[in-house]
């Protein structure tokens, strides 16, 4: 592709703080959402497992989803030290305040 268009450049687009939260929650635990005792007792009226089929109950999930996220270079793309689990770009709406 660069050679069609040597002047093309990736574009950085921000994600929104919102998102930089949940990311980290799911690279880190396996879950956008945590497991609190509220859903546990909601998902036992509903006869379902308790804890959901996620990486809470398989733990190994985690490194596959991480061994994923490094071979992409996902988190290369959105700034994400892995071993940290903190973003390297801060927000724009962050570097106005500190001004």
């Amino acid at each position: 592709m660069k050679e069609l268009y040597p002047w093309r450049r990736p574009v950085k687009i921000p994600l929104p703080s919102s998102v930089k939260t949940q990311l980290i929650r799911h690279f880190s635990i396996g879950l956008l959402y945590p497991v609190t005792d509220e859903l546990i007792e909601a998902r036992k009226k509903a006869h379902l497992y308790p804890i959901p089929p996620t990486a809470h109950s398989h733990p190994e999930a985690v490194e596959d989803i991480q061994k994923n996220i490094k071979a992409l270079e996902v988190d290369k793309t959105m700034g994400l030290d892995m071993k940290k689990m903190e973003f390297k770009f801060n927000d724009a709406a962050s570097d106005r305040n500190k001004t």
